[in-house]
């Protein structure tokens, strides 16, 4: 009897836990067709086609296209908000704190098929505020680096929040022609982008 109210107790938790991964894999699913289409060019109807299911399923996971735009926001800083707090003041300096979390946020979005997309004027009301909201904290926690790096004299002096946007420009647009499977590896475009970084940045 114990026994079988233990698993009668579990199996709520494991539908709730298969559900939230499926939802996932349909967020993520959808965020790649946004990458490679354009949010505005695709229909809830393509989304559903290239995932197999049919539109009443996919509306089971999601609501709208909007929620799924906020979702995979969402998504993204959610990576990388641990990312950031898993190197935070590791490395020799500044800079070096800075190349790793650059190389591994590269990494991330080509490893993970993680899309940092950038439709956040198409999403309304509080949906907009909360993914701007996410995106200044992790712009400010990079920023921290920066100054970091600024201070201690490996990064060269200069506005932080310019150079915050230099490095977040470089991942939005690895976004506009990184194709999975393609010639370059995900390890080789971080070891590079990262090198480049680390020239155009150092004292």
């Amino acid at each position: 009897m114990k026994g079988q109210m233990q698993t009668s107790l579990k199996e709520p938790f494991n539908r709730e836990k298969q559900f939230a991964n499926k939802r996932r894999a349909v967020i993520r699913a959808a965020g790649e067709a946004f990458r490679r289409r354009g949010y505005h060019n695709t229909s809830m109807t393509e989304i559903a086609k290239a995932l197999g299911l049919t539109k009443t399923a996919l509306y089971y996971y999601v609501n709208s296209k909007e929620e799924i735009l906020f979702e995979c926001h969402i998504m993204v800083y959610d990576a990388f908000d641990e990312c950031v707090k898993e190197h935070k003041g590791k490395g020799a300096n500044g800079l070096s704190e800075l190349s790793t979390v650059f190389s591994e946020l590269v990494k991330l979005l080509t490893r993970d098929g993680l899309s940092l997309l950038t439709d956040v004027s198409s999403l309304s009301g509080n949906w907009q505020k909360d993914v701007l909201k996410r995106r200044g904290k992790i712009e400010s926690r990079v920023t921290d680096i920066v100054k970091r790096g600024m201070k201690d004299g490996s990064i060269r002096g200069g506005d932080p929040q310019l150079t915050v946007f230099f490095f977040m420009g470089a991942l939005n647009w690895l976004n506009a022609w990184y194709a999975p499977g393609g010639r370059l590896s995900g390890d080789l475009i971080a070891e590079q982008f990262t090198a480049q970084m680390r020239n155009g940045l150092a004292a």
